[in-house]
């Protein structure tokens, strides 16, 4: 028979694997119960383990292409004065269409040395003009695309010294003129025994990586225009507008 003291501590063990136990329960069934939803989520929107996920792709949304305007010059070819843009050699004087195309291998103008394409140009292009009347008289263009701005400046002044080394037997060379637009210079050149000459007005303009060398020839006894009236002038004006 146990003694009376015995029974508080046996009392007591009870009691603590009674509580023992019932912690044990408890932490079972809160880590078996499902996740709570957040309030205001239903829960069969809560997100599982198992969901599918978006799955990243290479795809890549198409920009809109810009259109290019009707006034913008698409070719080199675009950027050639047109036939109606060339100032005549008087107030009448109405050019009409010539031929247009890539340049030839020739040398453009009278004090050229070689042809653009000789000097570092990657396309050069040509459009003529001829003269409403039976005559000699004509006017060109050339655009000549360069790959760089060195490479264009290195040309621009390879075409200058043309001008300043020009020489030949009854050719007279005039001064560089700067204009709005670009620069010109006028050759003359006689022929023996006879009272008519070609006078050649060439033209420079440069816009960006592009360089255009213009010609007027005109062939006559004289080449009497006031000063700044040339129709070189007019001419190097319009070009530069339509290479910008």
């Amino acid at each position: 028979m146990r003694s009376p003291r015995s029974m508080p501590s046996l009392l007591l063990g009870v009691l603590v694997a009674a509580l023992v136990a019932a912690l044990l329960t408890g932490c079972a069934s809160k880590d078996d119960s499902p996740a709570k939803a957040a309030p205001g989520e239903s829960p069969s929107s809560a997100p599982s383990a198992s969901a599918p996920v978006d799955e990243p792709t290479d795809e890549v949304s198409e920009e809109p292409t810009e259109e290019p305007t009707d006034d913008a010059p698409a070719t080199l070819a675009d950027r050639l004065l047109p036939t109606a843009s060339v100032p005549g050699l008087n107030a009448t004087w109405r050019w009409e269409d010539g031929e247009t195309g890539p340049a030839g291998s020739e040398a453009f103008g009278l004090c050229a040395k070689v042809d653009l394409a000789s000097i570092g140009a990657t396309e050069v292009v040509e459009r003529t003009y001829f003269p409403p009347v039976d005559t000699d008289d004509n006017a060109a263009e050339q655009i000549a695309e360069f790959p760089d701005a060195t490479t264009t400046a290195t040309a621009l002044k390879v075409l200058k010294s043309w001008h300043k080394r020009c020489s030949a037997p009854r050719v007279k060379v005039g001064p560089l003129t700067s204009v709005q637009g670009g620069s010109w210079y006028l050759v003359t050149k006689t022929s023996p025994n006879k009272d008519e000459g070609l006078f050649q007005a060439v033209g420079l303009v440069t816009s960006g990586t592009r360089i255009a060398v213009l010609t007027i020839d005109l062939i006559g006894q004289d080449y009497n225009y006031p000063a700044g009236k040339e129709p070189m002038v007019a001419m190097v004006n319009a070009a530069a507008a339509r290479l910008a």
